[in-house]
């Protein structure tokens, strides 16, 4: 295979009863030969590593973890963290995976993070390269940690995406970010949009912890870290770093350290894979399965054909597994509660739908259609090895449960639909026309309030595009910021397959697949959502039983399970 076709993977280390408790660890990994440990700067995840791991795959195995509370990984749960622990945290990853030394590779907080990584376990460590590092006066300690990291957290308003994005682009502009001036000017490009948008779904990912890694490469005393190394280090930065200028500061380092700048991106990339090349390293563990975790819904990689799934399960309880489906502009974390609920009753699995959450998009954006969706779930139950489930779908989730019941009658023995999508044309019809506008990323930041606004609106109206008196939601308003922001965030990272999804619910027949249905099935909704009239008349139109959901979605599944319980 070309290096151009190695694929990167995505993978769960489980990390049992570490120093900060059973924790997972999301992970890229690609490439043969021995292995590359590398770490990713603040406030992004392993995913802004990729260049360089298509750069070296064909050299290394490259394994890329996203460090505690970015991307994927599990946050630490505990107040304030300082780069030792961060070292202790990866080390705990390298056990996990069954990697007793490793090559390290890091940019930026992940240069801090290898660099501690070989300070405090050098045992561990072959050798540390570190691309772009901090070394900081007292003063600019104190001005960094004052000003560089304010508290994250969703306004009403969206005002919160309004400073992200000028945050972003700042960024790419001065630094620090917070000091415009002629000094502070960088000497690159300002991030294109795509790129923005990148880094504003990794910064959504962290929320407010991606002031952890930031403030403990801040405070880390990484002169002292040079000083007293004992493995092969090589300090460097391109010529278009601003860290390139802090170099000089490393004074009187260890005689293993290695300070040399570099050149252009590619050049200085080259630099640091000739350092890692001099020094070697061991050959990469083999790939072990994810660990379940107890009391609670654990994450899990799948491969299906054209890539994988993210799915979150739990698999405590014996019995028949209740698959928990996500809407349209959703994922499994919004379900999360409905699935949690279900947790020590029976088996659990909650799944991305292609192109949403973390899900890779097997289907393209041709022709999507709920029986797609629902062939990539066939695929997902194939692989987990699931030959019977009960099916519970929230909105239009639903129907990819009645979809599979039509297709697999066999293999759904009982289906729930919570909110189900029993409209008229009309008011199909106009659905399809204003309910999923294009999400346009420009310069400006602009996309992210529509975003906002759209989901906030979605609380106050009914449907949300009609913002009028009489479609006004009756009732106490449903517009929690966190909420919100939790769809937002799997809006953006759904760009185009929101759309494509909910206008697949739209066109499916509901109405006469529902009245076919072979298998036993159970109608719900709350009082609040707008959907339990539309609900209660597809009861009443086909005879199928309805019940009341609590308020309350974490109290949702033992609502429904004594209908999957029951005989039948």
């Amino acid at each position: 295979m070309s290096p151009a076709n190695i694929p990167v993977t995505r993978h769960f280390a489980t990390v049992p009863n570490g120093r900060f408790g059973t924790r997972q660890v999301h992970y890229r990994r690609a490439g043969s030969g021995p292995v590359l440990l590398m770490f990713h700067q603040s406030p992004l995840s392993s995913s802004d590593l990729l260049p360089a791991i298509h750069r070296w795959k064909d050299r290394y195995t490259c394994i890329a973890p996203d460090t505690p509370g970015y991307g994927m990984s599990d946050p630490f749960g505990v107040g304030v963290v300082e780069m030792e622990d961060i070292a202790d945290a990866a080390v705990e990853f390298m056990d996990a995976i069954g990697l007793e030394k490793a090559a390290l590779y890091g940019f930026h907080t992940g240069a801090m993070i290898a660099a501690a990584v070989a300070a405090h376990h050098p045992d561990r460590v072959i050798s540390a390269t570190c691309n772009g590092y901090v070394v900081f006066s007292e003063a600019e300690r104190a001005d960094f940690l004052e000003h560089y990291l304010p508290k994250w957290e969703p306004k009403w308003d969206g005002s919160h995406l309004t400073w992200l994005w000028a945050r972003l682009r700042e960024q790419t502009v001065f630094f620090p970010w917070y000091r415009a001036s002629a000094a502070t000017r960088m000497n690159i490009d300002m991030a294109t949009p795509a790129m923005l948008q990148a880094a504003a779904v990794d910064f959504l990912r962290a929320g407010d912890n991606y002031r952890v890694g930031y403030r403990a490469a801040f405070s880390m005393r990484s002169d002292l870290a040079m000083k007293r190394a004992t493995v092969p280090v090589l300090v460097t930065a391109a010529n278009t770093d601003p860290l390139r200028l802090q170099l000089p500061r490393i004074l009187h380092p260890s005689k293993t350290v290695t300070v040399q700048p570099g050149g252009s991106v590619d050049e200085t990339l080259d630099l640091c894979r000739a350092f890692i090349d001099r020094h070697g390293s061991v050959p990469a563990p083999p790939l072990a399965p994810t660990a379940p975790i107890r009391g609670r819904m654990w994450n899990q990689m799948i491969d299906v054909p054209g890539g994988q799934l993210r799915v979150r399960r739990n698999t405590d309880a014996s019995g028949r597994t209740v698959v928990v489906q996500h809407d349209a502009a959703s994922s499994s974390d919004t379900v999360d509660r409905v699935s949690q609920s279900l947790v020590g009753r029976r088996p659990v699995l909650a799944i991305d739908l292609p192109g949403h959450g973390e899900s890779d998009n097997t289907i393209g954006t041709e022709n999507v259609t709920v029986a797609r969706y629902t062939e990539v779930v066939r695929q997902a139950l194939d692989a987990l090895s699931l030959d019977t489930i009960d099916f519970y779908g929230m909105w239009g989730g639903g129907l990819v449960g009645l979809e599979l019941a039509k297709q697999a009658p066999a293999r759904v023995k009982k289906l729930v639909m919570s909110d189900v999508l029993w409209f008229s044309d009309e008011i199909l019809a106009s659905k399809r026309a204003n309910y999923t506008p294009k999400i346009e990323v420009d310069w400006y930041g602009g996309h992210l309030l529509m975003c906002w606004h759209l989901m906030r609106d979605q609380g106050l109206f009914w449907p949300w595009y009609e913002r009028t008196r009489a479609a006004a939601i009756q009732g106490e308003p449903y517009v929690d910021p966190a909420m919100i922001q939790l769809r937002v965030t799997n809006m953006l990272k759904a760009p185009e397959m929101w759309r494509l999804a909910y206008q697949s619910h739209f066109a499916y027949p509901t109405k006469s697949e529902l009245r076919g249905v072979k298998v036993p099935t159970l109608l719900c909704a709350p009082d609040w959502d707008p959907q339990k009239p539309h609900t209660l008349e597809a009861s009443q139109a086909t005879g199928l039983p309805f019940v009341a959901l609590p308020d309350d979605m974490g109290r949702w599944g033992p609502a429904f399970l004594p209908f999957l319980d029951a005989a039948g």
